[in-house]
């Protein structure tokens, strides 16, 4: 294994190798490293009852300890074997606090390694569930998951396949990956060591959903991975919510009956003008009859990236009055938002309805609006309005022109609400999201926090203008 340290020894090396050429080293080699040895962790055993996994090329040294064990702030090592010739900072004997992880520091002549020493109680813990690409709901106070299935997905609910994440540890029994009868409720059980859970999986058919994500793909899996996330989050934190395809909207196989949201988030190449957007999306423009009439009948929209076109064919903008700040359309690649404070927007009016009970990072402007976390990778899809030509008078502008309200922006306005058919805000009305950064799925890892705002705000969307 090669360390910092052996490897600014090898650059030190071939410098003093280069020398020798030239000049010749020392004979009596003063000053000259010893990587002779190794930095090993073999054995490792807290409170004389609980063995280390070690893991050399995660640098880990992971202590499991029962699913009740609460005394991590003083665990004694009681064992304890490394390299032959090497040293560390911890010793046998020493009492140590393991709420958090800890530095072992290994070191042997010029060689040097650090491990992090990280206690972990058993747990048996769902994280994620889905049938058939469906996500289910996951209450962890009742250990139960609900999953809401269209009556006509063509699902056969009697040999469906489900998959499970779960804690790191944890086992499940039947296997993720399987298929079970879910006509019937279903019991998923997760085993890690002294910890097991059980969950019953209840699969409820919807005949008329309350909220609909509409797309063009066939089922949610046919998707592109930005849409299909959007979508998954409807799925799994809305009760009685479906997908349902443009398709069959417009053929009227799908019920609007209870309906009070539909969420259209359309990701793709943005059309610079309407008239674009509504060549290019065939499959909308085709259910537009059914569409204005649930909109006229006091149904709710929730529009992002290139579908904020979709109010204009509504009629709930004027046909020019498109977004004039429009880029992107890549397929994941985009900007990865390093740093603790990532790329924010700003509220016209904290107040509204919309931005209630988000998080905010400590020390920003009362106003800023928060959706992505460090290390979040966005597509960067953007439709929007920025200050120039007829939108130069700013946000007023932008109102006079739309007939809209300015919700948020930067030096633009990227989130606004159209009226509803019955010419007021609020219930029945619009919202539509043009910034790039109301964005679902990034494809490199990170820890959400202000991510979790997203949900947030849809809640509030659909208490807003869905509410019965």
């Amino acid at each position: 294994m090669i360390t910092k340290i052996f490897r600014l020894f090898c650059a030190g090396f071939l410098g003093c190798f280069i020398s020798a050429a030239m000049t010749a080293c020392s004979d009596d080699h003063t000053g000259s490293i010893n990587v002779g040895g190794s930095c090993l962790v073999e054995e490792f055993v807290l409170n004389g009852q609980y063995p280390a996994t070690i893991s050399t090329e995660k640098r880990l040294v992971k202590v499991k300890v029962p699913a009740d064990f609460n005394q991590k702030d003083n665990m004694e090592v009681t064992a304890m074997k490394i390299s032959d010739g090497a040293m560390s900072n911890i010793k046998v004997g020493d009492h140590i606090n393991l709420d958090a992880d800890k530095t072992l520091h290994i070191s042997n002549g010029d060689l040097v390694m650090d491990y992090q020493v990280a206690v972990r109680n058993d747990e048996a813990k769902m994280t994620l569930f889905l049938l058939e690409g469906v996500k289910g709901a996951i209450n962890q106070d009742e250990k139960t998951v609900t999953v809401s299935v269209m009556a006509n997905s063509g699902i056969d609910l009697a040999n469906a396949t489900f998959e499970v994440e779960c804690s790191e540890d944890a086992t499940c029994s039947p296997a993720s990956g399987t298929k079970g009868n879910f006509t019937e409720p279903f019991q998923i059980t997760l085993t890690d060591n002294t910890a097991t859970t059980t969950y019953t999986v209840y699969v409820t058919l919807i005949e008329d959903p309350v909220a609909l994500f509409v797309g063009e793909a066939e089922n949610v899996e046919l998707l592109n991975d930005e849409e299909k996330a959007a979508a998954k989050w409807l799925t799994g934190n809305i009760s009685g919510s479906a997908y349902a395809s443009w398709a069959d909207v417009a053929s009227g196989a799908i019920s609007l009956d209870r309906c009070r949201l539909i969420f259209y988030h359309r990701h793709s190449p943005s059309p610079g003008t309407y008239n674009g957007f509504a060549d290019a999306e065939t499959e909308a423009m085709a259910a537009l009859p059914r569409m204005k009439e649930f909109w006229k009948n006091g149904g709710a929209f929730v529009l992002s990236r290139s579908a904020v076109n979709y109010a204009i064919a509504l009629g709930a903008m004027p046909e020019d009055a498109y977004p004039n700040n429009v880029w992107g359309g890549g397929g994941g690649e985009g900007s990865d938002l390093m740093g603790d404070d990532p790329w924010h927007f700003y509220a016209y009016d904290i107040t509204h309805p919309l931005w209630k009970g988000l998080k905010t990072y400590p020390g920003a402007a009362e106003n800023a609006i928060y959706t992505l976390d460090n290390g979040y990778t966005i597509c960067n899809t953007t439709s929007q309005y920025g200050f120039w030509g007829e939108y130069e008078g700013g946000k007023d502008a932008f109102e006079a022109k739309t007939g809209g309200r300015a919700l948020g922006g930067d030096n633009s306005v990227s989130s606004w609400e159209l009226k509803a058919a019955n010419g007021e805000f609020g219930k029945g009305g619009i919202i539509c999201f043009g910034s790039g950064l109301f964005d679902w799925n990034s494809p490199t890892s990170y820890i959400s926090n202000y991510h979790d705002n997203m949900g947030t705000i849809m809640l509030n969307a659909l208490n807003y203008i869905g509410a019965e």
